[in-house]
C-alpha cells in the first residue's frame, strides 16, 4: 500500500512538474532570445544562454531611439487609474445587488454576464463615434473610459461574489453604533473583502495594461501610446529585431509581477476562502 502511494506520488509529481515546465517555457525563451544577437536567433540548433549575453538589447529598448519608458509610464497610469475607478464603483454596484432586494435582481446580475459575451472589436466603433463627439479621442481619459468599461462588469461580479458571502449582521451592527451604509462597506465590508478587492483590481490592471486594441483605435499621438503599442515598434515591413522585441517584453512583464509578489498572499487567502472564516 505504501508502495503504491509512493508511485502515485511520484507520477503526479512527475505530470505537475511537465505541466508547470510547458507554462513558463515561453518565459525561458523570451529571456534566452532577449539575450541574443539577431544572426544568433535564426540559427538552428539553438542555443540557451550562450555568452557573451547581450545586455545592450535592453539598454537599447530603455535608452534608445525607441525606448519604452514613456510608454510604459502611460500604460501603468492608465491600468492604476482603470483598477482604482473599477474598485470604487464596482464596490458600490455589487454592494448594491447584494444586499438591496429588488424585482430584477437577478435579470441584472444576467446582463452582466451577458456582457461579456460582447467581444472589443465589436465594441471599438461606436465608442470611437462617441469619444469623437465629445473630443476625447487621443486622450489618455479615452483608454481610462474604455477600458473601465470592459472590465466594470467582471469586476462587479466578481466584488458580488464576496460580498454576499459576508454576513449582513456585521454591518447592522455598526449601524446601531451609529455608522452609516457608507461607513459600514468602508470601516466593514472592504477589510473583510480585501482578497477580493486585490483580485479585481489586479484583474482590471492587467486587463488595461494588456490593451492593444482600444490603445490602435484612440490614439495618435506619441506621448500617448502605450506600452502595448511600443512593442510593435520593433517590427517592420521585412524585418522583426526580435532581440529587442523580446527585451521590451521583459521589461513590460515587470510591473505586474512586482505587484503579483506583494499581492499573492491576499490572492491565495481569497481563493482558500480564510478570509471569511478568520
Amino acid at each position: 500500500m505504501i508502495l503504491k502511494r509512493k508511485i502515485f506520488k511520484t507520477i503526479r509529481t512527475f505530470f505537475y512538474s511537465v505541466f508547470v515546465f510547458i507554462f513558463i517555457s515561453p518565459i525561458f525563451i523570451m529571456l534566452n532570445t532577449s539575450l541574443k544577437k539577431y544572426e544568433d536567433i535564426t540559427k538552428w540548433p539553438p542555443t540557451w544562454f550562450k555568452a557573451p549575453l547581450e545586455w545592450v538589447n535592453y539598454k537599447t529598448v530603455l535608452t534608445g531611439e525607441k525606448s519604452i519608458l514613456p510608454a510604459l509610464l502611460t500604460s501603468f497610469y492608465v491600468s492604476t487609474a482603470s483598477a482604482i475607478i473599477c474598485l470604487l464603483i464596482g464596490i458600490l454596484a455589487a454592494y448594491a445587488v447584494a444586499r438591496y432586494k429588488f424585482k430584477l435582481r437577478k435579470t441584472v446580475l444576467l446582463i452582466i454576464i451577458l456582457t461579456q459575451m460582447f467581444s472589443e472589436v465589436i465594441l471599438a466603433s461606436p465608442i470611437y463615434i462617441v469619444f469623437k463627439n465629445f473630443g476625447l479621442l487621443d486622450t489618455k481619459l479615452a483608454l481610462i473610459i474604455a477600458n473601465v468599461a470592459v472590465c466594470l462588469p467582471m469586476s462587479l461580479w466578481l466584488l458580488y461574489s464576496y460580498i454576499k458571502d459576508i454576513p449582513v449582521t456585521l454591518e447592522e451592527a455598526a449601524w446601531m453604533d451609529g455608522a452609516t451604509r457608507l461607513e459600514g462597506v468602508r470601516f466593514i465590508l472592504a477589510p473583510l473583502i480585501l482578497p477580493g478587492l486585490l483580485t479585481t483590481g489586479l484583474f482590471a490592471f492587467i486587463r488595461a495594461y494588456g490593451d492593444l486594441l482600444f490603445a490602435r483605435t484612440f490614439i495618435l499621438s506619441p506621448e500617448n501610446r502605450t506600452v502595448a503599442m511600443a512593442l510593435t515598434d520593433y517590427q517592420s515591413l521585412y524585418k522583426t529585431t526580435w532581440e529587442a522585441q523580446m527585451a521590451a517584453s521583459v521589461v513590460t512583464m515587470i510591473p505586474t509581477l512586482i505587484i503579483f509578489i506583494f499581492i499573492q498572499k491576499f490572492l491565495i487567502k481569497g481563493l482558500l476562502g480564510d478570509s471569511i472564516k478568520g
